[in-house]
């Protein structure tokens, strides 16, 4: 049964853009004006960041995510229907495999935050996101797969993320786990796995959106490499939605790979997307660089390029190698 808190945060949440009354709320649920700020202030406690609007009551700064919300679009017989949703984390991907390495979570749980304080990336980069304005989600799996194939879901979430946008034609993968637009990241995958030699116990993938920051939110280094779905739209995201739909194309591709065990219908659309395939790249490791021109994405989900000065294909393994176009970024 649902606590007055939970109760008051749905009705704040299903009423924004707009502000709710704290008299309505107390009607609705028949408590009393006191126990509704009360209510409100062991939300703003837990992080939720809730305006109050003089007379015209209580609002969210930003679009907020609602597990009501998600639980009542969501269509998906597996993904998401085990939600845990936090209104500030200090990584997603984390607390899932924590949670996963308990046996607390089962196949198909999705972790969903609107803050992180300590998020993580490939290489062990670590970057914060601004609460409100982007979206961390994770996904626990116990797929039946050999532990090689575990780094195709990338590249999976890749294409269900790229699906799962009406425009997409502007929608970019630069391999193997960004997804970019006019050469500006706009979203970062972690797939990460706990296994034996032949089994796999779990796999967490992890995506982080930036949904609505601005341009002045970005810090000064990373503004020109970075982008929004709010600035691409010119107008805020409203997040349920596109979890939603994110999770729903997920699904689909997953549990046809888990099937069939054949990647093509994600690679391809990872080929169809691709930032990098005939282009003249930088093979970045440590401190040390290498020209290649990137050829193809193989049936493994590697990245085939050919060196300067070599006529042969070589594979590039995702683990600790980071691609860099010519003039920048990408």
């Amino acid at each position: 049964m649902s606590t007055t808190k939970e109760k008051v945060l749905s009705f704040i949440q299903k009423a924004y853009p707009n502000p709710i009354s704290g008299q309505l709320i107390s009607s609705e649920l028949a408590i009393s004006r006191t126990a509704v700020w009360k209510a409100i202030q062991r939300l703003k406690e837990e992080g939720y960041e809730i305006d109050s609007i003089g007379r015209s009551g209580y609002q969210f700064k930003e679009p907020p995510i609602s597990k009501a919300l998600l639980q009542d679009q969501l269509t998906t017989t597996l993904i998401g229907k085990e939600l845990l949703v936090f209104p500030t984390i200090s990584s997603t991907n984390t607390k899932a495999k924590e949670l996963a390495d308990q046996a607390l979570i089962g196949d198909g749980a999705v972790l969903i935050s609107e803050e992180q304080t300590a998020a993580r990336g490939r290489i062990g980069r670590t970057w914060n996101s601004l609460k409100g304005k982007t979206i961390s989600l994770s996904i626990a799996l116990k797929p039946d797969l050999q532990p090689a194939k575990a780094s195709l879901l990338t590249q999976l979430m890749a294409a269900a993320f790229i699906n799962s946008l009406p425009e997409n034609d502007s929608v970019k993968v630069k391999w193997p786990n960004d997804i970019v637009v006019n050469g500006k990241k706009l979203c970062g995958i972690l797939t990460e796995m706990s296994s034996e030699l032949t089994k796999i116990h779990y796999v967490v993938v992890g995506i982080g959106i930036n949904t609505n920051l601005l341009v002045e939110d970005f810090p000064e280094d990373i503004s020109s490499k970075a982008t929004s779905l709010a600035i691409l739209q010119n107008q805020k995201v409203e997040p349920n939605h596109l979890i939603s739909q994110f999770l729903k194309e997920f699904e689909t591709l997953y549990l046809n790979f888990i099937e069939s065990e054949d990647p093509t219908p994600f690679l391809d659309s990872c080929r169809k997307a691709s930032a990098v395939i005939g282009q003249d790249i930088y093979l970045l490791k440590g401190n040390e660089r290498q020209l290649a021109h990137a050829v193809e994405i193989d049936d493994e989900g590697q990245l085939l390029v050919q060196l300067a000065g070599e006529t042969d294909l070589t594979p590039v393994f995702a683990g600790e190698i980071s691609i860099r176009g010519l003039d920048g970024y990408i």
